[in-house]
């Protein structure tokens, strides 16, 4: 038998190497860049979740600092723009409408308007107090007088106006004013100011709403606070109050 080449040695030798590394490469490293791929996807999948959860934990720490500071207005306006009256009594809170109707509010009016230089010419009085308990208004906002507004009419000058006008956000007591008409020239000036009046009131929990919508306790004024759901629309006029109660009536 010959003596085998060198070549030949070299050769066998190279497919050798070849055949194993080729053999190496399906047998270990293929499946493990296979499964380092799939862990690569999963890490990224992980990343993209944990990055949603610190923008969620975020957003939540946003809402809940929105809600607080909703929750502090909301008192502070309680404390300094009404008065404390829970439904909890309805009779209770009937009565202590009667001195708001009857003395307080038409004299917190008057003292506010003349404050600002303009003189009232009608509108400052107020109906008669109720004589039987209002409904308890789910939104927490209270009309008063129940279901009407109050047309004031003033004169002054253009700045007193003006003055007036602007400074109703800081009357003491949450109010509302739909429009605003002026008549008259220079210096003296006739406006009429159609107001509306709330109360923040404490409502027991799944208290019905008044049948009306805005201003019979469905609705609390626009821009006070989170939005309240509005009373079904189109009910038609007020039905008039039933007789009032034994022992009762305004003062």
């Amino acid at each position: 038998m010959g003596r085998i080449p060198p070549i030949a040695i070299i050769i066998v030798g190279v497919l050798l190497i070849i055949g194993v590394s080729a053999g190496a490469f399906f047998v270990l490293i293929k499946p493990k860049r296979a499964e380092l791929a799939e862990l690569q996807a999963k890490l990224e999948e992980e990343q993209k979740v944990a990055a949603e959860l610190d923008s969620a934990k975020d957003e939540l720490l946003k809402m809940t600092k929105r809600w607080k500071k909703a929750q502090d207005d909301l008192e502070e306006a309680r404390d300094t723009r009404s008065i404390p009256i829970s439904f909890t009594q309805p009779i209770t809170a009937m009565v202590s409408l009667w001195p708001e109707y009857r003395k307080t509010l038409p004299d917190k009016v008057t003292e506010f308007v003349e404050s600002s230089g303009c003189t009232i010419t009608s509108g400052a009085s107020f109906p008669a107090p109720p004589s039987v308990p209002p409904p308890a208004p789910s939104s927490g906002f209270l009309q008063i007088p129940e279901g009407q507004d109050i047309t004031l009419a003033v004169e002054g000058s253009l700045t007193e106006v003006e003055k007036l006008y602007r400074s109703l956000r800081d009357f003491p007591r949450v109010t509302v004013v739909s429009s605003l008409s002026l008549t008259g020239v220079d210096d003296t000036i006739s406006a009429q100011l159609p107001l509306t009046f709330y109360l923040l009131v404490e409502v027991p929990e799944g208290a019905a709403a008044a049948p009306m919508g805005f201003g019979r306790g469905g609705m609390g004024p626009p821009g006070m606070g989170p939005p309240m759901p509005p009373g079904p629309p189109g009910m038609g006029p007020p039905m008039p109050p039933g007789p009032p109660g034994p022992g009762f009536s305004p003062p």
